[in-house]
């Protein structure tokens, strides 16, 4: 009965909350308006957001999901930039003991001056399923940021083009295949303001919106919105030398609060 519970939650769950893998705590507060935002988890979205880095950078996440279960995911990052060439690591696992999913990709990002960025992501993906085996597959990402001018910038990535899926049919989960258009605007040092259209070939477009406030050098106040479902988020920074402290929270109408919380440290 237990198994057939979790496989039904996730038969809901995992196909409605997790169209996109987890960006890290600060892109999830500004509403996963990430497609023009330059970020460490910028890996788990247009992986030409990891030529903002300017030195080498690890990251962690984690993130709990329906208060009260053990439905939880956790994340790693890192990028090496190396002249105008950018490269990252990810790994990200959620699930519980019964069902995981586990995604692992390899990102190669270069600019272009200062003006073009382009990158590529490489993704292996794995289901377990504790007494009906296993499913493997791969998939590609790919994105583009342009900057405008020093206040505005727009990016552009595709998640999963070749539309790449599992080939086990226990789990009603999938590997969507979307395009995010965004931009963003900075009027000053303290101020982000970003925007992303998202269509998921399966789903209606999405739009997001989220800003980035620097209150002080060391505290940052964050906040965002999505249509398609309504989702607010919120979230803040902390940052201090070359260790950030990021922590955000989603609204779900169906799954409610997903509290996370983020560790990067710059070397």
């Amino acid at each position: 009965m237990r198994k057939i519970l979790l496989l039904s939650i996730f038969s809901l769950f995992v196909s409605e909350a997790f169209a996109q893998y987890n960006q890290g705590a600060r892109l999830t507060a500004m509403g996963n308006a990430s497609a023009a935002v330059f970020d460490t988890w910028s890996l788990n979205a247009n992986p030409a957001g990891i030529t903002g880095q300017k030195t080498p950078t690890a990251a962690l996440n984690y993130a709990r999901y329906l208060f009260g279960s053990e439905l939880a995911e956790q994340s790693f990052a890192f990028v090496l930039p190396f002249n105008n060439n950018f490269a990252g690591v990810s790994i990200n696992r959620y699930g519980i003991s019964e069902f995981s999913e586990i995604k692992a990709g390899f990102g190669l990002a270069k600019k272009f001056g200062e003006e073009l960025s382009i990158g590529v992501k490489a993704n292996i993906h794995q289901i377990k399923i504790t007494n009906y085996g296993n499913a493997t597959t791969f998939s590609v990402d790919a994105g583009v940021n342009y900057a405008l001018s020093k206040q505005i910038g727009l990016g552009l990535y595709v998640n999963n083009p070749s539309s790449q899926e599992y080939k086990s049919t226990n789990v009603e989960t999938y590997i969507p295949t979307a395009v995010h258009f965004g931009a963003t605007y900075i009027p000053s040092n303290k101020v982000i303001i970003a925007t992303t259209i998202s269509k998921d070939f399966e789903r209606k477009f999405d739009v997001l919106v989220g800003a980035d406030y620097k209150f002080h050098e060391m505290l940052s106040f964050r906040g965002g919105l999505s249509a398609k479902p309504f989702k607010q988020y919120v979230g803040m920074g902390l940052n201090y030398q070359k260790l950030i402290m990021d922590v955000a929270v989603e609204s779900h109408p169906q799954i409610g609060y997903t509290p996370q919380i983020g560790l990067s440290y710059a070397f």
